[in-house]
């Protein structure tokens, strides 16, 4: 699909019936876990089995952030987490709604654990899945970092064609006000919350939060079209 589709604005409609699929809400690095619940909740509230996650810290006597641990290594947690949802609801595949750093650990999981034969729909959002140049400022003392910084190892190896495997549902959600994240994600439909909702200014770390994310996010779940009402 090369540079993946681009989704324009379309009417949001109340959700109907929930897809069978459970939905793993994945934080970023150093995720606010309080505002990552809100997604969760809202999932909740459509009738989905929603759970979330913090990726892994690095053991430190600073108290290091979420995510400062090598981003395979977050994908192996985002692994367990999924075998254990699948082993608790009997689901043959669960979604995940991936946000920031997040969707990097989803997408290493899906291309290189063999996540895709447990993965339903994939939902990434804010991720800057060509790197984020923040990485460099603390790339010294967290391997997360280090692997978020642009061109780094895990990021060249990662976005190798084809970026996203054959045949999974893909979506690349993001806020025009953020940099990084701007930066389309091949062989995903690609949008902007903005896109949907012009003028509206959602900073990166309240986009789990944002209802316009939200009802996006849930759309796609759904199989599309993606859609919001703006609240």
């Amino acid at each position: 699909m090369g540079l993946g589709s681009t989704a324009g604005p379309a009417a949001f409609a109340q959700p109907g019936p929930a897809a069978p699929n459970p939905v793993l809400v994945i934080g970023g690095f150093d995720a606010d876990h309080g505002i990552l619940e809100k997604l969760r909740e809202a999932l909740d509230g459509w009738g989905y089995s929603a759970y979330s996650i913090v990726l892994p810290a690095v053991p430190s006597l600073s108290g290091a952030p979420t995510g400062s641990a090598p981003i395979a290594e977050s994908a192996g947690a985002v692994a367990q987490a999924v075998d254990e949802i699948r082993r608790e609801t009997g689901a043959a595949r669960v979604d995940v709604a991936a946000h920031s750093m997040g969707g990097l650990a989803a997408r290493h999981y899906v291309k290189f654990l063999r996540g895709g034969e447990s993965i339903g729909t994939y939902v990434d959002f804010g991720t800057p899945n060509s790197g984020q140049s923040l990485g460099f400022l603390c790339s010294l003392f967290w391997p997360g970092c280090r692997d978020i910084a642009p061109e780094s190892p895990f990021l060249r190896a990662l976005n190798e064609p084809p970026a996203v495997p054959p045949g999974l549902v893909a979506y690349h959600l993001f806020s025009e006000d953020e940099g990084p994240e701007r930066e389309p994600l091949p062989g995903a439909i690609n949008a902007s919350v903005q896109a949907f909702c012009p003028g509206r200014h959602v900073i990166h770390r309240d986009e789990p939060r944002d209802g316009a994310f939200q009802e996006l996010i849930v759309s796609a779940l759904r199989g599309g079209p993606l859609a919001t009402g703006c609240p």
